[in-house]
């Protein structure tokens, strides 16, 4: 399959998939020359830009055909993304595609991710404005009407620095019953809500009544001001506009292909001995265990 078939057939519904119209030239433009973006020429063309209502670019997308590696163009990439900064107030992310391999990279911040499918233009957006106003995650007190016991505190802490120091995407908090699990995770969102690391969380259990209790013991007590919602596959409105969500992992696998990988900042997972496997091994042995691992695939950050 040459490039262009890859861009049509593969690559192109994919975008389609995440919400944006390819006969909207407002929205997404193809073959762009770099260019009229920089005084040098690099004599290249952006396969697709996409662009953010004031018609800034959000993202440039390079595709290769699906014999490659679709990190061939990473260089390309790059240039691309640095000569559109320099027109614009900021750096756009970037995607590299093939049609079967899609990855999302923010060359400023991190090394290029895989991802399931490409980020709607609101996902973008957000993620643009949590890079341009978030602080870090231990500049805020946490909050003591939440935990009030030291080791409450210490894990948040911890936490804290494995994804803010040391570039960790994901943590294993392991608590034993009885020692404020609940309220601790609460007092994390907390700190990550207030710090503007996540706009959008996700809670995911097993069981109904995990996800149950979460909702009445954990966010509407303790985060009574953010907005919540259940998932339920009848009816996604509410969770596409709730700040917090929750869900067992039984009803996302019936449902979330509906969900772009970047519609949550932030995963909690709740005894994910019992549903998707541990963080050093997230791919588990089960058909539930793989389609999970590439649900949490985008995500900027998730917590076990």
């Amino acid at each position: 399959m040459s490039e262009a078939e890859t861009r049509y057939s593969l690559i192109e519904p994919e975008l389609k998939n995440a919400g944006w119209n390819l006969n909207d030239r407002s929205r997404v433009r193809t073959e762009i020359p770099v260019d009229g973006y920089d005084a040098t020429p690099l004599n290249g063309f952006a396969d697709y830009c996409l662009y953010r209502s004031d018609g800034d670019v959000l993202a440039v997308v390079e595709a290769k055909r699906t014999s490659r590696d679709a990190r061939v163009g990473k260089q390309q990439l790059l240039q691309y993304s640095e000569a559109i900064e320099k027109k614009q107030s900021f750096r756009p992310f970037g995607f590299m595609a093939n049609g079967e391999e899609i990855f999302f990279w923010d060359s400023e911040v991190s090394a290029e991710r895989q991802v399931a499918g490409f980020f709607s233009r609101e996902n973008l957006e957000r993620l643009l404005w949590i890079k341009q106003n978030t602080k870090p995650l231990n500049s805020v007190q946490i909050d003591s009407t939440i935990v009030e016991r030291a080791y409450q505190t210490e894990a948040i802490r911890r936490i804290s620095e494995a994804i803010e120091s040391k570039k960790k995407r994901k943590a294993l908090l392991v608590m034993a019953t009885g020692t404020g699990k609940t309220r601790t995770i609460m007092a994390l969102i907390d700190v990550f809500l207030r710090t503007h690391n996540a706009q959008r969380v996700l809670f995911l259990a097993d069981r109904d009544p995990l996800v149950e209790q979460a909702l009445t013991d954990g966010f509407k007590s303790f985060l009574p001001n953010e907005s919540r919602a259940r998932i339920r596959t009848y009816d996604l409105e509410e969770a596409k506009l709730a700040r917090i969500c929750v869900s067992t992992l039984q009803t996302l696998e019936l449902c979330y292909d509906k969900f772009t990988p970047a519609d949550f900042d932030l995963v909690i997972t709740d005894e994910c001995h019992r549903s998707i496997g541990f963080p050093g091994d997230v791919r588990g042995s089960g058909e539930q265990s793989e389609r999970m691992e590439n649900y949490h695939a985008g995500r900027r950050n998730c917590v076990f």
